[in-house]
């Protein structure tokens, strides 16, 4: 059907941009757009990101081929559950872009078993520090894993259609169970913001001790924290949804600091080492992945207390059409330098930026 009618169901950044996407590649399509705030709703029609949008979620359903959640995995569930009393069209083709998967594939799964409804669950894993629809960009997902998790009566060709209707998306399609999903997620997503929340926790509390503390926090503790700046809401909802496989690996992490711990205290500067030396290989061969937004391409200069110095850097890159995201100053080195950090969007900016402010300076530039 060259003509469907897309239903993107929460316009947020990823929903925002999944319409840009979908439009951008299928022109053809009708896109409309369910959202309850007014002030999405209108940006989305002013960029043409949709062709008709409103807060009557029920109107928009029952005239859709496709319809993709972009909701909270709870609040999904409840939308699943409005949809399964609606009298939708005969093989409709339902998503979603939640965080976690199993509670929504069992509760899809129960909620249609009588009904000709397909569900695939789904899962792009890409975002941004930028939120809402305003900062919605179709190439959001370039590169990175789209994660499809197809139900029990799920069929190739229903895993092809959807695949088509997200083919501009330019994502890496990736089919797993929702149980395997939640438990590698749970190691590569989940646990790592409970770590980091927890590390700016602790130096929140010494920090009461020793107020000086916070004024020391440079690299490593920023790279090590930065997620903890991620919304609360979304990942104590996270957590909740995938609380079995985070308490695994809390339990599996503490297990893991307490071997370093006796090391340390035994005095075992070999083992230590090795403990170390194991693990910077270790990252060195995994395949951490970027998409062309995901995590952005971050430039650091180190740069002297001067007011003009920013000033200074940006004339340099003016006139180069760079994309620029964002500007930020870590100031992490009491009474010496400070840390300008520009973040762009694709790394052959970040290279451009990089060749031009060690053309024009002697300041030390590192990514």
């Amino acid at each position: 059907m060259s003509n469907k009618t897309i239903l993107i169901a929460g316009l947020g950044l990823i929903g925002g941009s999944l319409a840009r996407a979908i439009k951008a590649g299928h022109p053809q399509y009708h896109l409309s757009a369910y959202n309850r705030s007014q002030a999405p709703r209108e940006f989305a029609l002013q960029e043409q990101l949709v062709d008709e949008a409103s807060d009557d979620f029920d109107t928009l359903a029952v005239k859709a081929d496709v319809i993709i959640l972009n909701f909270p995995v709870q609040l999904s569930i409840q939308f699943l559950k409005r949809l399964a009393s609606l009298p939708l069209k005969q093989d409709v083709l339902i998503s979603d872009s939640g965080s976690t998967k199993q509670d929504i594939m069992e509760s899809a799964v129960s909620l249609f078993a009588d009904k000709p409804i397909r569900f695939i669950g789904g899962h792009p894993m890409a975002g941004s520090h930028k939120t809402g629809v305003i900062a919605s960009d179709a190439l959001l997902f370039e590169n990175a894993y789209y994660i499809l998790t197809p139900a029990p009566n799920t069929q190739t060709k229903d895993i092809d259609e959807l695949k088509l209707i997200l083919s501009h998306t330019h994502a890496k399609f990736i089919e797993l169970t929702a149980d395997d999903h939640d438990a590698m997620t749970a190691v590569t997503s989940h646990f790592p913001h409970v770590v980091a929340s927890a590390l700016v926790h602790e130096a929140e509390d010494f920090s009461k001790q020793m107020p000086f503390t916070k004024n020391l926090a440079a690299g490593g503790f920023r790279d090590m924290t930065r997620i903890a700046e991620s919304s609360p809401e979304m990942w104590s909802e996270i957590l909740m949804s995938n609380a079995d496989n985070v308490v695994s690996q809390i339990d599996q992490f503490t297990a893991q600091l307490h071997v370093v711990k006796d090391l340390i205290k035994a005095k075992q500067h070999e083992q230590l080492w090795e403990f170390f030396d194991q693990a910077r290989e270790l990252r060195s061969q995994m395949p951490i992945h970027k998409g062309a937004m995901a995590n952005f391409y971050d430039l650091f200069i180190s740069i002297p207390d001067r007011s003009d110095v920013i000033h200074e850097i940006l004339n340099y890159l003016s006139g180069h059409e760079l994309s620029i995201v964002n500007i930020k100053i870590n100031e992490t080195r009491i009474d010496i330098n400070g840390v300008l950090q520009i973040t762009f969007k694709t790394i052959n900016d970040l290279e451009t930026a990089e060749t031009l402010i060690k053309t024009h300076t002697s300041y030390d530039v590192y990514k």
